[in-house]
């Protein structure tokens, strides 16, 4: 390597690193930008939400987060447990119990919330479920998502309750129940008495004026490493 390129190296690479530090916090701050506004939307779809019965025949185009009530009965025979779910910084499952609405032949699972566990334990969370007619509310909302997914999960035992899930799968619990499974959830109403904590349901983790905050942050960033290159970039000139 010549003394004159490696000058040219040698001046070019601060300008370069200066660069990509500025463009990665700046892209990184529309990110963030971006991030609050889709929390907004989900919180405002939240209160915006409408009302709907449990036995309409408009549920299957019911909206997230609607809010349903009606009439029916749960099945105490058969759970799914959805596994690894912290409270508190204790091990534990969140329990998926079948509602069958009044005058209904389409199943929906109900989250009713955390139940404590711990995998080493020899027998599953024990818990009351009403058998009788009871009257229900809560919020529909989407399965809950799988991340990232090692291996496959194992098929449902059609034949042994509850069952176990590490991910949820909707297509997995239809094949191990005889009747049509709604393609929402419905999260319980915390004040409802087979509601398993009280816990008000978590919408969003983060809330929108966190990512923003995260965003004044990168620009920040952004900010100061172009007014430290500009200084530098100046004085070189200068002495030069």
């Amino acid at each position: 390597m010549t003394k004159t390129r490696f000058l040219s190296i040698r001046f070019w690479l601060p300008h370069l690193v200066a660069l990509l530090v500025i463009a990665g916090s700046i892209h990184l701050a529309g990110w963030q930008m971006e991030r609050a506004a889709e929390k907004e939307a989900l919180l405002s779809q939240w209160d915006d939400a409408p009302a709907i019965s449990l036995s309409s025949l408009g549920l299957e185009s019911a909206p997230r987060y609607s809010l349903v009530a009606g009439s029916g009965h749960f099945n105490a025979d058969r759970h799914v447990l959805l596994d690894n779910q912290i409270r508190n910084n204790h091990p534990g499952v969140h329990v998926f119990t079948p509602f069958r609405p009044q005058d209904s032949n389409q199943v929906i699972l109900v989250n009713r919330g955390w139940q404590p566990w711990d995998r080493r334990a020899a027998r599953m969370p024990d818990f009351d479920t009403p058998e009788h007619l009871v009257h229900i509310e809560g919020r529909l909302n989407e399965p809950p998502r799988v991340g990232l997914q090692i291996g496959q999960a194992q098929a449902l035992d059609p034949e042994n309750w509850p069952n176990l899930m590490t991910y949820f799968e909707l297509d997995r619990i239809r094949d191990a129940f005889d009747d049509s499974v709604f393609d929402q959830v419905l999260l319980l109403d915390p004040a409802h008495p087979a509601h398993l904590t009280g816990d008000d349901w978590r919408l969003i983790n983060m809330g929108p004026e966190r990512h923003r905050g995260y965003a004044f942050q990168w620009a920040s960033i952004a900010l100061a490493v172009f007014l430290i290159w500009l200084i530098l970039t100046i004085r070189s000139i200068r002495r030069k």
